[in-house]
């Protein structure tokens, strides 16, 4: 490794749908004003790299260099730089640009902003030019300084990776159910699919004071659920146990990627006024009943990751309340072994890859 980018990058890369990663490389763009240069030290592997790679929304490119979990040091930054120097500990989540001029940015929702730039799904600009933005999968990375995020001292850097994406897109949509608090006692929060997601997601509902109660098919995760925090469980699979604690839920959040969900199923747990909150993407179509959500005065809603703030207050949470995400380590060398585990569903709950490129 050096201290300063170097004119080729290392990375790993798909260089068409559906292929094995391998090794590439590219030259990084004109250093802008507002660009820092980070040396990677670790990357989470997301469900969403596998989606990627196979070009299963229809958008990717290639090569295409996946990882929006990022973590690494800041080796440059660019003139106008202000809130970061070299030697800080940073993180890179999914978006890496906002235009900073619309209502959203202005109002603190950057992450809605119209002409937001994911990290590698798109092309970021600057007064250097557009520019193709290349993921973690990378032995270095330059981007815009300000969606680069300061890591708190003390947190493990190998478990920082999956919360910059799967950390904050559960702990958003709570944040917000909480009044922008971190303070959820006296509410009962379920948290549906107990994998990379949700396992995260009991950490920051019990961590914030939430009676948290575990929601998933057989009692398999039972006890695992009550170390991650749990202080009941629900057995979905089981009709009497969802028929007592009926109208209990005052919020539902689903972290389920994949497979199918039933709304119907799940709308008598929720009390009056209560929110059933999807951050997981199922594959197929949900289909509903209006009659539950309608006399119950029930919400349904999702949301996409978490605004610059809340990625700034969740990180500060989580350090502050020992909330971590259970990892599986590998080297970005061996990205395709990692990327096997996630596809067959064997991960235990989160892939993170470290950094032996050169």
């Amino acid at each position: 490794m050096t201290d300063h980018i170097p004119d080729q990058i290392a990375a790993m890369a798909a260089l068409e749908a559906k292929a094995r990663l391998k090794g590439y490389q590219y030259s990084p763009k004109p250093l802008a004003r507002l660009d820092a240069d980070i040396r990677v030290t670790y990357t989470g592997v997301c469900a969403t790299d596998m989606h990627m790679i196979d070009n299963d929304w229809g958008f990717s490119r290639y090569p295409l260099v996946p990882g929006h979990e990022v973590v690494g040091h800041v080796i440059a930054i660019g003139s106008d730089v202000k809130d970061l120097k070299v030697g800080d500990v940073v993180g890179l989540g999914a978006q890496a640009q906002a235009c900073g001029e619309c209502e959203f940015c202005k109002e603190g929702l950057d992450n809605l902003c119209p002409n937001r730039k994911f990290t590698y799904f798109g092309n970021t600009v600057d007064e250097t030019g557009e520019h193709v933005h290349h993921g973690g999968f990378s032995s270095y990375l330059r981007t815009d300084s300000r969606f680069l995020f300061k890591i708190p001292a003390g947190y493990p850097e190998r478990h920082v990776g999956p919360l910059m994406c799967g950390g904050l897109t559960v702990a958003a949509p709570l944040y917000e159910f909480a009044g922008n608090t971190w303070d959820l006692k006296g509410k009962r929060v379920g948290v549906v699919g107990i994998g990379g997601l949700g396992h995260m997601a009991i950490q920051f509902a019990s961590k914030m004071g939430a009676e948290t109660i575990a929601v998933s098919r057989g009692t398999g995760k039972k006890r695992f659920c009550e170390e991650l925090g749990a202080t009941d469980f629900i057995d979905s699979s089981a009709p009497a146990d969802m028929a007592a604690n009926a109208g209990r839920l005052h919020y539902l959040l689903f972290c389920v990627s994949g497979g199918s969900i039933d709304i119907n199923n799940y709308a008598g747990l929720m009390r009056p006024y209560g929110v059933l909150h999807f951050v997981g993407v199922p594959e197929e179509v949900v289909h509903f009943s209006v009659m539950p959500l309608l006399f119950q005065r029930l919400t349904l809603s999702a949301s996409p990751i978490g605004s610059s703030n809340q990625m700034r207050a969740m990180l500060e949470f989580a350090a502050a309340n020992d909330v971590k995400p259970i990892i599986e380590e590998f080297t970005h060398t061996r990205a395709n072994e990692a990327m096997d585990k996630i596809r067959d569903g064997s991960i235990r709950f989160r892939a993170v890859l470290k950094n032996d490129l050169r």
